[in-house]
């Protein structure tokens, strides 16, 4: 009985030695293997299953989109876009759906009971954003389709759906993510993969002959 007492001691001495020595490495950063080995140990210790995870900040969930900034770089240097073009596309990030870069309508939320909210994420139409920015509908459709024009903006084909899936029409606006991107860079939706394939590539400037590639494409 003393000998099983003193084994079980050992190891427990053992098992606690591992854990602090992994935890003094933890500072400096843990192997995949170390990590493994540390959750084993503590499970082993305490019966309970545990995990590595990143405490949230503040920030992580503030949205935003992301400029390709070489790509805009580009086309500022060629002089591609007229600046109401440029104003107008800054306007429309607020409107850009995660991973899909599918222009929605503003994340609204309207009270269902006093606990309970809904989220409305309609695409948004030219009339929405004519109430929006306080202009007429056809200034609107004017600057969207010069920019659809010009590659920068595209619509899906019909009975398109998106990975998460939103049904897409005829009627559904995407902003091309190699110039505004709101998803992981290596993430972008299939379909809106498909919307921009062909876009700004071999591209000409108005006025000019020379054709012209991205520095960039994501996809």
């Amino acid at each position: 009985m003393k000998k099983a007492l003193e084994e079980a001691e050992k190891k427990a001495r053992i098992r606690d030695f591992k854990v602090e020595e992994l935890i003094n490495q933890a500072q400096v950063g843990l192997s995949t293997e170390q990590q493994r080995m540390l959750m084993e140990v503590l499970h082993n210790a305490t019966g309970e299953n545990y995990f590595i995870g990143k405490r949230r900040k503040k920030t992580d969930g503030v949205k935003f989109v992301q400029l390709i900034m070489d790509n805009v770089s580009y086309l500022n240097d060629i002089g591609y876009l007229k600046s109401a073009q440029e104003a107008f596309l800054f306007k429309l990030s607020p409107y850009v759906e995660f991973k899909s870069n599918v222009l929605i309508e503003k994340v609204k939320q309207v009270d269902l009971d006093s606990d309970d909210l809904e989220m409305a994420t309609n695409a948004l139409t030219p009339t929405y954003l004519a109430k929006e920015f306080g202009v007429t509908r056809k200034h609107i459709s004017t600057i969207m389709n010069s920019l659809l024009e010009k590659g920068i903006l595209g619509v899906a084909e019909a009975g398109m759906t998106t990975e998460d899936g939103r049904i897409c029409t005829s009627r559904t606006w995407f902003v091309n993510p190699n110039i505004m991107c709101c998803s992981p860079k290596d993430g972008i939706d299939r379909a809106t993969q498909h919307v921009f394939k062909k876009s700004l590539k071999n591209f000409v400037v108005e006025g000019s002959s020379k054709k012209h590639n991205l520095p960039v494409y994501l996809f």
